[in-house]
């Protein structure tokens, strides 16, 4: 019961700071480098992998609520790209963007709390505790990894055309096609690390579960 409670707070609480963050973005302008309009801006939004790895989580979290026992191929990459991709963001934005990033308005600068520590912590631990194990296979981390190559070639191809990349460190008008290649396979290498983090917590928890 206690499961349920916490994937529907993570699902509510996201819901409610990426909306917020959705219907500011789309009002006005706060950053210099932000698209002028607001469709623009709110593609330039879902652009950022922060958002889109919450909303993954998201989507796992909503179908344990209703389906617990949920294990298909789908859902088992939804699941994974869910929980790599805010570790990522966890890790990146507290490492290395944190100093320069200052959202303007205190509600913004909550919302981001929410979704670069908040919601990464929340997610973590209830997979820690609650599970479901034994899903991260060869060919779900294969179809994960192929879709964080799919964001990829998708910010670089945008950037190529409009000039807007969602992080300095692969801004190629800024730092060069030579580093923002080798901060995006630094990351790349990051995704292997913390799947096979995952693989072995999932392994402890699993042969803590059958001696129980």
């Amino acid at each position: 019961m206690f499961n349920r409670s916490l994937n529907l707070f993570i699902v509510g609480l996201a819901l409610l700071v990426i909306g917020f963050e959705t219907y500011t973005y789309w009002i006005q302008k706060i950053r210099p480098w932000q698209p002028i309009s607001p469709i623009g801006r709110v593609i330039f939004y879902y652009s950022f992998f922060t958002v889109l790895s919450n909303i993954m989580l998201v989507i796992s979290c909503l179908v344990l609520l209703f389906k617990p026992s949920c294990s298909n191929k789908f859902f088992n990459v939804i699941r994974l790209n869910g929980l790599v991709g805010v570790l990522i963001t966890m890790i990146v934005y507290n490492t290395m963007l944190r100093g320069i990033h200052h959202p303007p308005t205190p509600l913004l600068r909550l919302a981001n709390e929410c979704l670069h520590l908040i919601l990464p912590l929340l997610g973590i631990i209830t997979w820690l505790i609650y599970g479901p194990f034994g899903r991260i296979k060869a060919n779900i981390i294969f179809y994960s990894f192929l879709s964080l190559l799919t964001y990829g070639l998708y910010i670089f191809i945008r950037g190529y055309y409009t000039g807007q990349y969602p992080y300095p460190f692969i801004n190629v008008n800024r730092v060069g096609y030579a580093k923002a290649l080798y901060a995006t396979v630094s990351v790349a290498i990051l995704f292997f690390l913390l799947v096979i983090l995952l693989i072995i917590v999932e392994r402890i928890r699993i042969k803590i579960s059958h001696k129980r």
